[in-house]
C-alpha cells in the first residue's frame, strides 16, 4: 500500500475514533490491573524507545553483521519520526487525558488553561516548550506508538520470523498507552499512521545506508531475502 493511501486511512480512522474516544478511554482506564500486569505494561510500552532501539541494535551488531549498515536506516527512521511527531504535537495541541476534554483541539492558536491540573501553570499555547507546559498539550499523535510503529517496520523488513512478535509488541504500547491514560484511542492511531509513513519510506528507501557506499547494496538483497 502507498505511504498516500496509508496517510489518507490512518487520518480517516483517527477522525472516526475522536468522537468517540472519551467513551474508549473511560472504559480501558476501569479495567484494574494487578501489579505485576500493570509493571509489565509500563516496561513494554518503551518498545521502540530509546533503549530498546539501542539493544536491537547491538543484537543485528553481534549477531548479523551483513546487515549491520541497515542499522542507519533504523536511526533514520526513529528520528525522522520523533522529529515529525514532534511537530504534530506542536500544532495540533491536544490536552493529555488527565484534563478530560477530549473534544479539545487547539491548533497552532489556540492555547489552553493548565491550571485545571491545579498546577497553577497558567493559559498556554501547545507550542511553549519552554513554558514549562511539560508534554501536557501533546497528546496527539502518541510518540510511544510512533516509535514502536518504526521499530516494528525495521524488524518485519529485516527479520519476517518475527514480524509477528514485532507487531504485537507495538499492539502492546498502543494499549498500554490508553490503559495508562496517557492518551486518548485516536491520539494512538495517528502516532501509528505517522509512524508507518515515515517508517517505511525511510527503511524501504534505504535512506541512511544508501548514502555509505558500504555494503548497502547487500544489506538490500539480504533484506529482500527469506530469512534462513
Amino acid at each position: 500500500m502507498p505511504g498516500w493511501l496509508i496517510l489518507l486511512v490512518g487520518v480517516g480512522l483517527t477522525a472516526a475514533v475522536f468522537p468517540f474516544d472519551a467513551r474508549i478511554h473511560a472504559w480501558a482506564t476501569s479495567i484494574k490491573l494487578g501489579g505485576d500486569v500493570r509493571r509489565e505494561l509500563e516496561a513494554w510500552q518503551q518498545f521502540g524507545g530509546l533503549v530498546s532501539v539501542l539493544v536491537v541494535a547491538v543484537l543485528v551488531w553481534r549477531l548479523d553483521g551483513a546487515r549491520v549498515a541497515r542499522l542507519l536506516d533504523l536511526a533514520v527512521a526513529a528520528v525522522g519520526t520523533s522529529l515529525v511527531i514532534l511537530a504534530l504535537k506542536m500544532l495540533i495541541g491536544r490536552p493529555r487525558p488527565k484534563f478530560d476534554d477530549p473534544g479539545i483541539v487547539l491548533g497552532p492558536f489556540g492555547s489552553y488553561p493548565l491550571g485545571v491540573d491545579g498546577s497553577g501553570r497558567g493559559i498556554h499555547h501547545a507550542w511553549e516548550f519552554w513554558a514549562g507546559i511539560s508534554s501536557d498539550l501533546w497528546s496527539m499523535p502518541s510518540s510511544h506508538t510512533s516509535g514502536a510503529v518504526a521499530l516494528g517496520v525495521f524488524l518485519a523488513r529485516m527479520y519476517p520470523r518475527i514480524s509477528g512478535l514485532a507487531w504485537g509488541l507495538v499492539g502492546v504500547v498502543a494499549c498500554a498507552r490508553v490503559l495508562r491514560d496517557a492518551h486518548w484511542p485516536s491520539d494512538v492511531v495517528l502516532g501509528a499512521t505517522v509512524g508507518l509513513v515515515v517508517s517505511r519510506a525511510a527503511i524501504d528507501g534505504m535512506w541512511g545506508s544508501r548514502w555509505t557506499g558500504k555494503g548497502a547494496g547487500r544489506t538490500a538483497t539480504l533484506a529482500a531475502q527469506p530469512e534462513r
